[in-house]
């Protein structure tokens, strides 16, 4: 097998704690669109129509309009992000303009790293050839089984597997210096010996490749996970899954959903009234340094995170606990040094 085994997270983690408050986040996730080609069982999306009229999630796209905006905005930060991520809500290769919203990201310098997280179904050779041109850095594929059979169980679809598996094999061949990182749920197999087929499978045709937890990431889902027999001690990413009193995601992330909703953290289905701004009516950096990120960096500090009506029943920070994120030792001290900065 030519890919390495490895959890699709940067393992290259500085101690965030003694990096904060940040002048510009580290990542910056955007949601293309909230469609989806897929109705996975333990997502939004696959709780139908009302369901997903209850959750709040309208089936919309980015304005192109806005795009521009985007880059602009982007740059105004003093330095250059980590990393840009599209996804979330939605599929993002269900985008028309995807590529050409990371082709203006990337010429603007806009981020070291561009990453698109996707099931990898609409991957077709001519998408792989502008996504590439457009300067894609990593590419992370989420398969949902190994079978048409098991697609249609879990995403609700019919599916041409071997369809999928040329489109990637294209992707791998087609990729330059881009990495690729397929993963797979664990839920998603059937049986123990399944892990192995799924590397025998596609490990010739990644870079890396895992095989990661079902956790409780979306509130929106909170009833049917109840069904899912979710085992909460392992994190995404098959680690040990550790309690924190400050939730680590808003100290160094912002999501922009498609109709330009700032959030705190990426967690799929998030409540609008977590929202803490919208860059549509204002700009990236004034809400980065604006009073409702620093209410909920200071309330987090002061150990009242369980106060929040959205963060205090949201458990998706123990999806992924790695050590270097950890803030809770050192919030006295964090705190003082962002009530020193305040805001804007």
């Amino acid at each position: 097998m030519k890919a390495n085994i490895q959890a699709g997270y940067n393992h290259n983690r500085q101690k965030l704690a003694e990096l904060v408050p940040l002048s510009t986040p580290f990542a910056l996730h955007i949601a293309p669109t909230h469609r989806c080609n897929f109705r996975c069982h333990y997502c939004t999306h696959g709780l139908g129509a009302v369901g997903k009229q209850k959750a709040g999630l309208t089936e919309t796209d980015f304005p192109v309009e806005y795009l521009p905006r985007l880059v602009e905005q982007v740059k105004e930060f003093t330095e250059p992000l980590k990393m840009i991520s599209f996804t979330g809500l939605g599929e993002s290769l269900l985008y028309p303009e995807l590529p050409k919203m990371i082709r203006l990201l990337s010429q603007a310098q806009s981020a070291e790293t561009y990453d698109i997280i996707t099931n990898g179904y609409l991957l077709t050779p001519e998408k792989t050839d502008q996504l590439i041109a457009a300067g894609l850095n990593n590419l992370r594929i989420s398969l949902q089984g190994l079978t048409a059979e098991k697609y249609r169980e879990v995403s609700g679809v019919k599916i041409d597997y071997d369809q999928l598996f040329r489109n990637i094999e294209y992707f791998y061949h087609n990729k330059g210096n881009c990495k690729l990182n397929i993963k797979i749920i664990d839920s998603c197999l059937e049986h123990p010996e399944d892990e192995q087929v799924f590397y025998q499978m596609f490990g010739d045709l990644c870079d890396t490749i895992f095989v990661e937890h079902l956790v409780e990431v979306q509130l929106s889902m909170a009833e049917k996970y109840e069904g899912l027999s979710i085992d909460t001690s392992r994190t995404m990413f098959q680690e040990k899954a550790e309690d924190r009193i400050a939730c680590p995601y808003p100290f160094y992330m912002l999501q922009i959903d498609a109709n330009g909703n700032v959030f705190p953290c990426c967690p799929l289905g998030l409540p609008l009234e977590l929202s803490v701004g919208n860059m549509f009516q204002d700009t990236l950096k004034h809400i980065w340094h604006g009073k409702k990120l620093y209410d909920l960096w200071t309330q987090n500090l002061k150990g009242k995170r369980s106060e929040h009506p959205v963060c205090g029943r949201c458990t998706a920070y123990q999806c992924f606990t790695p050590p270097e994120d950890n803030l809770d030792l050192e919030r006295e001290q964090i705190l003082k040094k962002v009530e020193e900065r305040g805001y804007v």
